[in-house]
């Protein structure tokens, strides 16, 4: 799941991207290593077939398999692989020097080679040479062979438990099995030159020379065939060298390692650089939304102090200048619906006193009908006006006192007013409050207001032999307050208005009332931190009102 938050997406786009930039290094860069060490040891292999190749020739044309069969083993040793030597069509295989990994712990194989001028002998059990078969395609460079290796010396027939010790040293063993089935093995021994022989160690190139052992390296998959070709140009088979030296796969798993702990290294760098960014970036974001959350609660002195050269101080500046446009557009309006409201209050009232005097004149019936309407008109106007002037006042923030209220006795003392009404009207009142009081930050005068509102809006468009419920309850850590009726209810596409100033329902053409009852309630909740819901009924209407609660001792 992506966070949705600029904070952690940012930092972890960063990351992603770092990771993506050495992978795609990893990849191209292994693969470049993994082709060149395939093609290095391709090459090795090539080029070893040929020479050996060149060295069975005379063993080939004559059939004899037991110097062959003693040459390649020298050879394979010599090259680190395992030399085969079929016949031309494929059909026999005339000698094999066996599997590296199977090699007798006895057995020993010297080579006499020439180094600077100087022909150096020098031995090592073939066991030593016994590798690990993999599938590894690592290259491998090309090696070389040295002298040839000084034949016949010495030939001993070798009883069952080990070789002949002699000072010239072991070479290469042979193996002839009579008609009769008796085996004779023989042994290869070249002449050792006085001086401390030095130790074989397997490289890319072949057999270098040095005071360090032999190392043990992973085995190729690769085979490579040449052809045993004659001077005459008779073909007399193949050989095939396989089983070879891999030591680049060493090389790639160094590379492997160093390239996985670089790409840890970097994506948590990319990370925590991302990281950083984000800080810089959300920070001035976080408080413009704080801002204009504020804003929105109705402090319109709600100001940025985002003080940056870049995008994120030019929209600081743009919203502040905005802020001062709107709340001095608001302050205006409010102050002449204000001002208008307190102007007409005064010729009103005398407008009032004036019908109700004519009231008490000998009229004519048809003049005391009109005047009566023009009073209704008159109370109407005065009604509207005083609602104008509270709803200023309250989204000027103008509520009066604030203090702790206990809403089990404000609902107490305001439903007994409006129980009275309803017995009138024929109507089922009822209250239900909570065992503990339930107290709440607010203007009492407000908040009594606003309940007023509720149950008289309640009352007016429920019916007799309706009813009303009054339910006060704690929910969570707010008071909830249910106001539940049975009246003429709310058409659907009505709900989403009904706060709005001067709106009233379609279906309450013949009621009385000015639109600005549920606004009211609504600034006086929202400017107590609080909510408030209306759900329509069938019948009636439901108004729910949440406050939040003081917690108290």
């Amino acid at each position: 799941m992506i966070p949705k938050s600029l904070r952690w997406r940012l930092p972890l786009s960063y990351a992603a991207v770092a990771l993506l930039a050495t992978i795609a290094l990893g990849v191209a860069l292994l693969t470049i290593l993994q082709q060149f060490y395939r093609q290095q040891e391709l090459d090795y292999l090539a080029g070893n077939a040929q020479t050996v190749s060149e060295r069975v020739v005379p063993f080939v044309d004559e059939i004899d398999i037991g110097k062959l069969q003693a040459t390649i083993k020298g050879l394979a040793f010599l090259s680190q692989t395992r030399v085969r030597v079929v016949t031309a069509d494929d059909s026999l295989l005339l000698a094999d020097s066996g599997d590296p990994r199977l090699a007798d712990e006895n057995t020993q194989i010297a080579v006499s080679v020439e180094v600077d001028g100087v022909e150096q002998t020098f031995n090592q059990p073939a066991s030593d040479s016994v590798r690990e078969v993999s599938e590894s395609t690592i290259v491998i460079e090309p090696g070389f062979f040295g002298e040839t290796v000084e034949e016949n010396v010495v030939t001993e027939i070798i009883e069952p438990g080990g070789l002949p010790q002699s000072e010239n040293g072991v070479v290469v063993e042979q193996e002839f099995v009579d008609p009769a089935g008796v085996i004779t093995r023989t042994t290869t021994v070249t002449r050792e030159v006085a001086g401390e022989a030095l130790p074989v160690i397997g490289t890319q190139f072949g057999f270098g020379f040095g005071d360090g052992a032999a190392s043990e390296t992973a085995v190729s998959n690769l085979t490579v065939r040449h052809p045993i070709v004659t001077t005459d140009g008779r073909l007399l088979g193949f050989v095939e060298l396989s089983q070879g030296p891999a030591y680049g796969r060493d090389i790639l798993q160094s590379v492997f390692g160093g390239w996985l702990i670089a790409s840890l290294v970097a994506v948590l760098l990319a990370g925590l650089v991302g990281w950083r960014a984000s800080r810089r970036l959300v920070n001035p974001l976080l408080t413009l939304t704080s801002v204009t959350t504020r804003m929105a609660d109705g402090d319109l002195a709600a100001r940025t102090a985002v003080q940056r050269q870049d995008e994120l101080g030019t929209l600081g500046s743009s919203f502040n200048k905005m802020a001062d446009q709107l709340e001095g557009t608001i302050t205006t309006l409010r102050q002449f619906i204000a001002d208008a409201a307190h102007e007409l209050h005064t010729p009103l009232t005398a407008l009032q006193t004036d019908l109700q005097t004519l009231r008490q004149t000998d009229l004519e019936p048809g003049q005391a009908a009109k005047i009566e309407r023009a009073q209704e008109q008159a109370v109407r106007l005065q009604t509207l006006t005083n609602s104008l002037l509270d709803l200023s006042r309250i989204e000027a923030h103008s509520n009066g006192e604030s203090e702790i209220v206990n809403l089990n006795q404000l609902l107490q003392e305001t439903a007994e007013l409006f129980a009275s009404r309803a017995e009138q009207s024929d109507i089922q009142f009822g209250l239900t409050l909570p065992d503990a009081p339930l107290q709440v930050q607010g203007s009492p005068l407000r908040l009594r207001q606003a309940v007023q509102n509720l149950l008289d809006n309640a009352l007016k468009f429920t019916p007799a032999g309706g009813e009303v419920m009054v339910v006060l309850a704690q929910e969570d850590e707010f008071a909830c307050l249910t106001i539940t009726d049975t009246g003429i209810g709310i058409p659907e596409e009505d709900v989403p208005h009904l706060f709005g100033r001067f709106h009233r329902g379609r279906n309450t053409a013949d009621f009385p009332g000015n639109g600005l009852g549920l606004a009211i309630v609504q600034a006086i909740v929202v400017g107590g931190n609080g909510r408030i819901a209306l759900q329509p009924l069938f019948p009636g209407t439901q108004v729910q009102v949440h406050l939040p609660l003081i917690q108290t001792p």
